[in-house]
């Protein structure tokens, strides 16, 4: 079956039923002129955790008191606190849901719930899933940060890998079941728009 979304592309919704089971629902479309940020990546990537633990432990990471994103407050609060870090971070959720905690209801509803779009289909079962959880910003961005990533953050779902506070295209799923060109314009191109929109006051300093 075949629709169109809000701007007019017509949708598979043969490819989103497949999407869910990987708990990701089709982002909105945006397009961007700016440069990909970085080639795709492969191997093995140590744990998120285990780049927490080699930080300095003379300093910590702390927004600045200029910053007055709320979005990128609540990711910070919730675990993403060092500057490649949120700035991801900040450009995933923007891409999933323009920072809205979209529900039923959204025009867009394919099954996933949140400002991460995190599917219902495959993910009710766990016991950190509740529709209240995934539909409050900092609760459902912690549960992110602590059960998606806690193993790294590798091939999670999202498009991009994450290494040394930086992010890495990895976004080969979307390749073999959409194509190059509807791949860029879903997942690529709106990540690099995000990534560009983020409000720099926010990036996290060392004290």
């Amino acid at each position: 079956m075949t629709t169109k979304n809000q701007f007019g592309m017509a949708i598979d919704w043969i490819a989103v039923v497949v999407l869910a089971i990987t708990f990701i629902a089709a982002p909105s479309l945006a397009y961007a002129k700016s440069a990909p940020l970085a080639e795709s990546a492969n191997g093995n990537f140590a744990t998120a955790d285990a780049f927490e633990r080699s930080a300095s432990k003379k300093k910590v990471w702390v927004l600045p008191p200029k910053c007055d994103n709320k979005q990128a407050k609540i990711l910070f609060d919730a675990g993403f606190n060092r500057p490649g870090m949120l700035r991801g971070a900040w450009a995933i959720t923007w891409r999933e849901s323009k920072h809205q905690s979209l529900d039923e209801s959204s025009r867009w509803y394919s099954g996933a719930l949140g400002t991460w779009q995190i599917q219902t289909s495959a993910w009710s079962g766990r016991s950190w899933w509740s529709r209240s959880n995934m539909l409050d910003k900092e609760t459902q961005s912690k549960i992110v940060r602590k059960y998606f990533l806690k193993d790294g953050m590798h091939n999670w779902g999202y498009g991009y890998s994450f290494k040394n506070d930086s992010w890495y295209e990895d976004a080969g799923m979307y390749y073999s079941l959409w194509g190059s060109s509807t791949t860029y314009a879903w997942v690529i191109a709106p990540f690099n728009t995000g990534w560009s929109l983020f409000p720099g006051k926010c990036t996290p300093k060392k004290i």
